[in-house]
């Protein structure tokens, strides 16, 4: 079925559609959660809330992008707000911290014997949630601004302009709190 078939019946709450959803998305949205979370369970406990979300959500949906892409907004929405209650999302940025420090700072001052990890840590912590989660997907999961703006619903240029100033004030924290020390 069309995806343009299947969204028109998902929004007259067609259960064959979201069947038929499960079927061509599933797979992906688990694999995305299991990423994010680290964890098998909390992975398939994500997939569940998403296609249990779905029937409702579906009614903002306008259709602009695929329906894989929205189900992936969804995705990472409900991986982030389970990441900030639990407060995972600080485990899994240090995981991935060595990438975020080669973006922020750049390959040769990340390599620098002086570097402070902990030090770049509460820099980091100072931004706002929803930019360290928009830095954490650019730099250490690699999506791209496109796909960040369709995940915030933002224009690309405000995706760049945020990312820029997420990089700048992390590295003014480091140089300030370097000088002081």
């Amino acid at each position: 079925m069309d995806e343009k078939v299947i969204l028109q019946h998902l929004k007259g709450g067609s259960r064959e559609a979201l069947s038929l959803l499960w079927q061509a998305h599933s797979a992906n949205v688990l694999n995305l959660a299991f990423r994010m979370m680290k964890d098998r369970d909390e992975a398939e406990d994500i997939l569940m809330d998403v296609f249990v979300q779905a029937p409702k959500a579906v009614q903002g949906f306008r259709g602009e992008s695929a329906l894989g892409t929205w189900l992936y907004r969804l995705t990472v929405n409900a991986c982030l707000m389970k990441l900030r209650a639990q407060k995972r999302h600080r485990e899994l940025e240090e995981e991935k911290l060595d990438v975020i420090i080669e973006e922020v700072l750049g390959k040769d001052d990340a390599k620098n014997e002086h570097f402070d990890a902990e030090l770049l840590e509460k820099g980091l912590a100072e931004l706002p949630a929803e930019t360290r989660s928009m830095l954490w997907l650019k730099d250490a999961e690699d999506l791209d601004v496109k796909d960040l703006a369709e995940i915030y619903k933002m224009p690309e240029g405000t995706i760049k302009a945020r990312l820029s100033r997420a990089r700048h004030f992390v590295m003014n924290y480091l140089k300030e709190r370097k000088n002081h020390a």
